[in-house]
């Protein structure tokens, strides 16, 4: 088996373009108005909250756009939330330290920002906040929910933009495509139930699709 056909399909099939992420029209619209804000060295707010259901695409379009403008990223995840100084350390030195060779700036990625607990990870969200009010470049947050108490100050300081949940039908789209890329026999009903049972999630509908593929070499509706 070749190395790429090892490669998860999450992120085999990852959008590589804006374009590429699925619906999302009105979120990609503010979110590349306020990213050329920073560019031009204006921006209203300095971090962006993109917030929606799981798989909706919000990871997936500040990779794609860090990719298109040609920006570094650096993500951290809630793994990276545990103590206060890990944000400290990483985020607030890079936020003000040089891009690597050849691009243009960078845009600071933190996931899952809900997961934040106000007990035990104490300080963190005070860290983010000091990280945000001291940046020289790009902040972006990512939740699923932002409408947690504990987040309210980061809300105030934030440009919100939301994420709508994807229908059935671009689901089981891109869920088509890639069984065309891939050369994978699915039947149309298969794909509707895998399509129906990710509620959204296209993440979730994609590792779907890869285990039955994977496993049988074909999707059909008994084996979903």
């Amino acid at each position: 088996m070749s190395q790429e056909r090892r490669t998860p399909w999450v992120v085999k099939y990852r959008p590589s373009r804006v374009a590429d992420v699925v619906n999302q029209e009105e979120a990609k619209k503010a979110f590349l108005s306020w990213l050329d804000s920073w560019l031009r060295g204006k921006p209203e707010k300095k971090a962006a909250l993109l917030y929606g259901p799981p798989g909706s695409g919000k990871t997936s379009l500040v990779e794609a756009a860090a990719r298109e403008y040609g920006l570094e990223l650096l993500e951290m995840n809630a793994s990276d939330y545990r103590r206060a100084s890990d944000i400290e350390r990483v985020a607030v030195a890079s936020s003000r330290g040089a891009s690597l060779v050849g691009a243009r700036g960078k845009i600071i990625l933190l996931d899952e920002v809900d997961g934040i607990s106000a007990t035990a990870d104490l300080g963190a969200l005070d860290a983010v906040m000091n990280l945000i009010s001291r940046t020289s470049h790009p902040v972006v947050l990512i939740a699923n929910d932002p409408w947690d108490p504990k987040l309210r100050e980061l809300r105030e300081v934030c440009l919100l933009i939301e994420f709508k949940r994807l229908t059935k039908t671009e689901v089981k789209r891109v869920l088509q495509n890639i069984c065309r890329s891939e050369k994978l026999d699915c039947e149309d009903e298969a794909l509707d139930f895998i399509a129906e049972r990710a509620e959204g999630d296209l993440r979730s509908a994609i590792n779907d699709l890869e285990a039955l593929g994977e496993g049988f070499g074909k999707v059909t509706y008994a084996l979903a």
